[in-house]
């Protein structure tokens, strides 16, 4: 075997696998016909494969100089952990509703989805890329997303980045400026993804990435296509409409300028102003300008329905009726009447959930208040702009889950992630959210190696000078901002989209702070 020969292929496969991910995350590739057929998505399987050869073929290069212990010690942790977490998963109390459906496959498959991105961690290490293929991997990257959701929204056809996230758009580009336009049409229908699978996980990859196209826009000699590249992101990042495209992406632009004068100070370089420099921040003050028009800023509905539902309550009489039968209850308590309490709180719910805006599928559906009277009557206190979007609501359903489960090994292995994502009460917060689903030791293997490895090649950047340097720090700067964007927006760390990344840009990093 010729090794120079499988150590240039497996790098060049290595970016063409990178640069493909946008072609992977198709939604089309995700809907519920495609996987009936193949039972995964199609680029689940693609990926697998592809992170299968690239692991051999590092390890292949590599054997000489790893240890098989602490392989072999590694695999029998993980093993280990895999085992218990499955075990307490199938110990779930079975009378909490709609949390019963398990699929012992599909938590096996999710550990693994979980384990492959730290894996390719250790395939960018030894690969050690260089900055002119991860530029082309970023630009490519860039260029495929932003030009497809803008295309698409042009021509009307984008998928919604909200509403159930497979309609299509009812507005475009060009009627964000019509008046009345978001009354008319709602942002949840103007918010465009092109035709990609999750509008969330889009945003938390490109928002991820940009303090390196930022570096690329900042460090390279002025070039067009640097600034084309830059002008498409922003612009596509604005369609997507979800917080963290729209207005993280203002924040990181902000933050990379200042890390790129900083490290011109620190290297004590003549202090000027580029070219480089003057294009991000025109193409910023344009995004400020037209901000009133952009779908992020029309996010609207939850206070005027808010309004709405206030008005009705005060009409009908509904709050002084919770305040009485707030009043009943408790004296209904001193004499333990807990029968009598119980049907009190359920007829409350039945009479007056529609009143207060409470969401009837999960009322009714996916989690009965007949089954939980007691925790649907104390989410009669929670204002509807905080259910509204259902995060609140979810994290509230998630912890009484745990709470009746009363099991303290869920705090150590998880619960599973089929149970809530199956019962559709996933909460949209990371980090919180895998504290019920694969527990604190789940954490701590399969989240947090990143951030790990992140502070140790800190550690080396400040003990070795020379590699404190500009482009190690964007690399630092990428990776925590994916722990700063997870607890924000949820399905983060859940998305190969996302974490596949993650792990390339980690072992990039550690390649780079190693280097003698």
């Amino acid at each position: 075997m010729n090794l120079e020969k499988v150590i240039e292929k497996s790098r060049i496969i290595l970016i063409i696998f990178m640069i493909l991910q946008p072609i992977f995350d198709i939604y089309y590739l995700y809907t519920d016909k495609i996987i009936s057929i193949f039972k995964f998505s199609p680029s689940t399987i693609i990926r697998m494969i592809f992170i299968i050869y690239l692991v051999i073929t590092s390890y292949l290069i590599l054997r000489k100089k790893i240890k098989f212990k602490y392989v072999a010690l590694l695999g029998i942790i993980y093993f280990l952990y895999t085992v218990l977490h499955i075990y307490n998963s199938l110990n779930f109390l079975d009378t909490i509703p709609n949390y019963q459906s398990f699929s012992f496959v599909k938590e096996i498959f999710y550990i693994i989805r979980m384990l492959c991105p730290l894996l390719l961690v250790f395939v960018s290490y030894e690969k050690k890329i260089t900055y002119k293929e991860i530029r082309k991997i970023v630009l490519a990257i860039y260029f495929i997303f932003s030009i497809v959701i803008i295309v698409t929204n042009f021509l009307g056809i984008s998928l919604t980045s909200y509403a159930d996230g497979n309609k299509i758009i009812k507005a475009t580009f060009f009627d964000w400026f019509k008046p009345g336009i978001y009354d008319s049409v709602g942002y949840e229908y103007i918010a465009s993804k092109g035709i990609f699978h999750m509008g969330n996980q889009i945003s938390a990859l490109m928002t991820m990435l940009f303090p390196y196209l930022m570096y690329i826009v900042l460090k390279d000699k002025f070039k067009v296509s640097n600034i084309i590249v830059l002008f498409l992101t922003m612009f596509s990042m604005l369609m997507i409409g979800t917080r963290i495209a729209s207005l993280g992406m203002i924040a990181v632009l902000v933050a990379s300028i200042v890390l790129y004068y900083f490290f011109k100070l620190k290297n004590k370089e003549k202090i000027r102003f580029e070219k480089n420099v003057l294009f991000p921040l025109i193409f910023m003050m344009l995004t400020i300008s037209i901000y009133p028009y952009l779908p992020v800023a029309n996010r609207t509905y939850a206070d005027e329905m808010e309004a709405i539902i206030l008005k009705r309550i005060k009409e009908t009489g509904a709050d002084l009726k919770l305040i009485e039968t707030k009043e009943k209850i408790k004296e209904l308590e001193k004499s333990n009447k807990e029968e009598e309490i119980k049907k009190i709180k359920t007829e409350f719910i039945r009479d007056y959930y529609e009143i207060y805006g409470m969401d009837e599928k999960y009322i009714i559906e996916y989690y009965n208040y007949e089954l939980d009277p007691d925790f649907w009557f104390s989410a009669f206190d929670i204002r509807y702009k905080d259910r509204a979007d259902h995060r609140e609501l979810k994290t509230l359903l998630m912890h009484r889950v745990s709470e009746l489960n009363n099991n303290k090994l869920d705090y150590l292995f998880g619960f599973s992630f089929t149970r809530p994502r199956n019962a559709h009460i996933y909460m949209e917060n990371d980090i919180l959210v895998h504290m019920y689903t694969i527990g604190i030791i789940g954490i701590i293997l399969l989240i947090m190696p990143y951030l790990g490895i992140t502070f140790y090649a800190l550690y080396l950047m400040f003990k070795k000078k020379k590699q404190f340097n500009y482009m190690n720090m964007t690399l630092v700067f990428c990776i925590l901002l994916v722990y700063l964007i997870g607890p924000l927006t949820g399905n983060v760390f859940d998305e190969w989209i996302v974490t596949l990344f993650l792990g390339f840009l980690t072992g990039t990093l550690l390649s780079y702070v190693k280097e003698k």
